[in-house]
């Protein structure tokens, strides 16, 4: 009996040691476990908060940006709009501008050179002859009508197009056609002035655009950035 109990003493021991070496195997395996559950909750943390900053980011990007346009209207068109409609305008060029990723201050670079920020204006010819362009961008009425059925806007008389809001949508429209079909904005500024079929006619011939309006309106882009930067600093 002595030699079997002898014996079975390695056995026992060696059983022991696995059953401990198993708890800590165990142990081990559930403190892994709840270290990856640990950091996948750090990691989702970590993620939410990545999401929130560039979240907070993107309204301060708008905010910026709401707040050029108003200022900059503000600057540009004075008296000539009421703060009511100044408000509104603000919202719809920051919508359009947000929608087709174009630089608002473009738009009203072109409703300066245009209008200046007059939404009742009419255009004219230099012998004083209506030129049949109306409202804060110079818009036509047949070309404003063609515009105006793709968003549901439907127009009847001139008198539609003196209202800002809807001047602005078809005009930012006309803009963005034109640099789509020229791929770039120097000819589609140019072709808003004079009509894309003297651009294409003087592409064709391989002669030199007129940069004359191209210029003009590049200049008041200038003018309204060094603006809005200033009145930034102000505040």
């Amino acid at each position: 009996m002595k030699n079997n109990f002898t014996l079975r003493i390695p056995f026992l021991v060696s059983f022991v040691i696995l059953l401990l070496g198993i708890v800590v195997l165990l142990q081990f395996i559930l403190l892994y476990k709840n270290n990856v559950k640990e950091l996948e909750i750090l990691d989702k943390r970590l993620d939410d908060l990545v999401a929130e900053n560039q979240r907070l980011e993107k309204y301060g990007e708008w905010t910026l940006a709401y707040f050029k346009i108003d200022k900059a209207l503000q600057a540009m068109a004075e008296d000539k709009i009421s703060k009511g409609v100044r408000k509104k305008l603000t919202e719809k060029i920051w919508q359009i501008s947000e929608t087709y990723d174009i630089d608002p201050l473009l738009i009203l670079a072109i409703v300066s050179q245009e209008s200046r920020g007059n939404p009742t204006i009419r255009g004219r010819y230099q012998s004083g002859k209506e030129s049949g362009a109306y409202g804060l961008m110079q818009l036509k009425l047949e070309t404003a009508k063609t515009l105006g059925k793709k968003f549901g806007i439907y127009l009847e008389t001139e008198e539609d197009l003196m209202r800002p809001e809807i001047n602005v949508i078809l005009g930012t429209a006309y803009l963005m056609r034109l640099i789509a079909r020229y791929g770039e904005v120097k000819p589609a500024l140019i072709a808003y002035n004079v009509g894309p079929g003297k651009v294409d006619r003087l592409l064709s011939q391989e002669k030199e655009l007129p940069t004359k309006y191209y210029e003009g309106v590049f200049s008041r882009y200038l003018t309204l950035v060094s603006d809005t930067i200033f009145l930034n600093l102000q505040q």
